[in-house]
């Protein structure tokens, strides 16, 4: 969650990365899955490793562009996402004019942070296809307050229009010269420095090749009620992964770890499985460490709540107790 505080903040990438093994100890294993294997109840991972599961929970998340993700996190260490995340602080930290490709929660919320940190000290474009941003579920309260608050902070948009070059421009990188970002209708925006923030997608690596006849065209897999794979009972997806229809957010995977969590239980013990039953639309945005948006089922609630409950930790205190480790310390 704070991937976009760490692009933009000098250190705080060492509060986003979490070490899984000083949590799970001897019960983590870092691999990449390759296969799954349902006949034999176990799965393939990439050094030839065997490991079998008498319940399998898919919980791989989604992929996109870096810094809202990391591109091959499987391959990249922790020294290494370190070594990124402090990479794009600098360049954004060289840089004059920033275009944002892409305004959904990645872009808003990236653009907020650079806006809030460079006040005044950049020129800062969010470009998005479509007249909504953050998400097209939204009421136009919620739209009419997000936009507000980023435009009081300086944040152009430029809504309803695609860039049309982004295969030609520089990604990442500040650039001495300006390069000129161009949309399909004909707008010309200077930047010399191009971040991609576009929509993410399902990682289907680990279950591509196994459970490809319960895949989704987007690369989700199908389950019901129970967030069971299709024919498969002891086979679950959760969070972005599952084509579950709902708005995919982290506080979503959380309802779906808390059901499957309790139905195993339920099973050991004889009971019923329960279903899940989505809840109504919730959204916390952060625009930056001193604003932000949220709305639960379509009450837009003051932005100061959105700061207090979001935007100043970003649930990174919360996070790091959940995991048993305290919080490492910012080196100043």
């Amino acid at each position: 969650m704070g991937a976009m505080r760490a692009a933009v903040e000098p250190g705080f990438v060492i509060k986003t990365l979490i070490p899984y093994n000083k949590t799970f100890g001897d019960n983590f294993k870092r691999g990449m899955v390759t296969s799954i294997n349902p006949a034999s109840n176990s799965v393939t991972l990439d050094n030839g490793e065997t490991v079998p599961f008498t319940h399998l929970y898919i919980a791989t998340g989604s992929k996109g562009p870096f810094p809202g993700k990391l591109t091959n996190p499987m391959s990249v260490s922790m020294e290494e996402g370190k070594s990124l995340y402090n990479g794009i602080v600098k360049q954004v930290e060289k840089a004059d004019n920033i275009v944002l490709v892409g305004g959904g929660p990645v872009g808003v919320e990236l653009a907020g942070e650079i806006a809030t940190d460079y006040a005044g000290k950049k020129k800062v474009t969010l470009v998005h296809p479509h007249e909504k941003i953050a998400d097209q579920n939204t009421n136009d309260k919620f739209q009419a307050n997000l936009k507000g608050e980023l435009e009081k902070l300086g944040v152009n948009l430029v809504l309803g229009e695609r860039v049309s070059n982004l295969d030609s421009l520089p990604m990442g990188c500040t650039t001495q010269n300006l390069n000129t970002v161009k949309t399909d209708k004909g707008k010309e925006i200077e930047a010399n420095l191009v971040v991609p923030c576009t929509g993410l997608r399902p990682n289907a690596s680990a279950y591509q090749s196994s459970l490809g006849d319960q895949m989704e065209k987007n690369g989700s897999l199908k389950v019901n009620e129970y967030l069971q794979v299709e024919g498969h009972k002891n086979i679950y997806a959760i969070g972005d992964c599952a084509n579950v229809k709902e708005t995919k957010l982290a506080y979503n995977a959380g309802c779906h770890a808390d059901l499957v969590t309790k139905n195993l239980e339920n099973e050991a013990k004889g009971n019923e499985l329960k279903p899940y039953k989505p809840s109504g639309f919730f959204m916390a945005l952060s625009i930056g460490r001193n604003a932000g948006i949220m709305t639960s089922g379509g009450w837009v609630m003051p932005s100061w709540i959105a700061k207090n409950v979001k935007a100043k930790q970003l649930f990174v205190p919360m996070t790091w107790k959940n995991m048993g480790q305290p919080i490492p310390e910012m080196k100043k």
